[in-house]
């Protein structure tokens, strides 16, 4: 019992520690044979390393043109579509809108050295550029196929929980 309580207080000791976050870029395809519908945008995750038996877990928050107020999803500057496994870089700035839903709403500038601000302006984060996650996954599910495709983007220092 009292190693439990000792780790608990040293979690607690770290401010953030426990709410750091890895951004990452999925496109995700399902294949039901009806069709094969596709999700491409960000995914917010505490571990940036997916397997087929998680391959459905993450939500996907799409790409979209405008991501501001009660437009959720995120959007890129440039959106240019590089294609797999990057699909959007570079990634000159960065707005995600996840509505009430953490992590909220938010942008990453480079020309910022990639700080994290909220609408308000005020910084909510510091975030370090990480495409090192590639994923490249063909999984067999219970009554799918699914192809998932993609790189993590950032690893960000926040005391957002998601």
């Amino acid at each position: 019992m009292m190693k439990a309580t000792a780790i608990v207080i040293a979690a607690a000791a770290v401010p953030g520690a426990m709410a750091d976050f890895w951004m990452s870029y999925l496109n995700r395809i399902e294949d039901t044979g009806r069709g094969a519908p596709t999700e491409a945008g960000v995914a917010f995750l505490k571990d940036p390393a997916i397997t087929c038996d998680d391959v459905l877990s993450p939500k996907i928050w799409l790409n979209v043109g405008d991501a501001s107020d009660d437009h959720p999803g995120m959007r890129t500057v440039p959106g240019d579509d590089v294609g797999a496994p990057l699909y959007r870089d570079p990634l000159d700035t960065v707005e995600f809108n996840t509505l009430s839903e953490a992590p909220g709403h938010h942008t990453i500038y480079k020309s910022r050295d990639y700080i994290m601000v909220d609408v308000n302006g005020d910084k909510s984060g510091q975030c370090y550029l990480n495409r090192s996650f590639v994923y490249d996954l063909d999984c067999s599910t219970q009554n799918e196929q699914v192809h998932l495709l993609g790189s993590s983007m950032f690893f960000c220092e926040s005391d957002i929980e998601l």
